[in-house]
């Protein structure tokens, strides 16, 4: 199996990395993963390479060969990669190209509820009974500020935005290259003048309170 795919995602995840992208042709989510549990499924570098060693970037139309699709309870997206083949880069899309077949999406709630997590007792329930269970989305939201943070031992970045008339707080990001470029500032509440859309991700479940936390992917400037 060959999934040719827009590149929207390649965060980091447990030191490797979350590849994730829309199926060129339907438009679908497909989350790219590995059969590594211990790395909770992330995709190691060397696993998504391509033949010159360079490595895929946001809007990269690749091809992967995969082994199959391999969905878990929330994840409907997942399919393996297949390790031993190089990845195929084909073209570059743009965000025109990706509204084209994957318009932004007008879901009631970001991930079923309108806070930055989700219990997993809750979300195996609702996953049970849902018609659209889904952990990738694709949004244009309203009111974006970006939170840099100063604690003691660390310096955050997340983000809060309105969507479908509910305000999401304090959402951590996983895109580096944005992060990195707002580590590099004094420490206050940026708010984004310009249009963006965000790809979301719903992580795997932290076990220190039984959660599912909302992550920003990508931020689409």
């Amino acid at each position: 199996m060959v999934k040719e795919i827009i590149i929207l995602a390649t965060s980091v995840k447990y030191r490797n990395y979350c590849i994730a992208g829309i199926d060129k042709a339907t438009g679908e989510w497909v989350r790219i993963i590995s059969d590594d549990d211990s790395i909770e499924n992330a995709v190691r570098m060397e696993d998504m390479c391509y033949a010159d060693g360079s490595v895929p970037k946001v809007f990269d139309v690749v091809r992967i060969k995969c082994k199959g699709h391999r969905p878990n309870f929330y994840q409907p997206e997942n399919f393996l990669l297949d390790d031993t083949c190089y990845w195929q880069k084909v073209d570059r899309a743009s965000i025109s190209d990706v509204i084209k077949v994957h318009p932004p999406e007008d879901k009631p709630y970001i991930f079923y509820n309108h806070t930055k997590r989700i219990h997993k007792d809750d979300l195996e329930q609702i996953c049970k009974v849902a018609s659209d269970n889904h952990s990738l989305i694709l949004i244009s939201p309203k009111n974006v500020i970006v939170h840099v943070n100063e604690f003691p031992e660390r310096k955050t970045v997340t983000i809060s935005f309105d969507y479908n008339d509910c305000t999401y707080k304090w959402i951590p990001t996983t895109d580096t290259d944005f992060k990195k470029r707002y580590l590099e500032l004094e420490p206050f509440h940026y708010r984004v003048k310009e249009r963006v859309f965000l790809v979301l991700s719903l992580g795997v479940c932290d076990p220190k309170d039984g959660c599912h936390y909302k992550l920003v992917a990508t931020v689409l400037e």
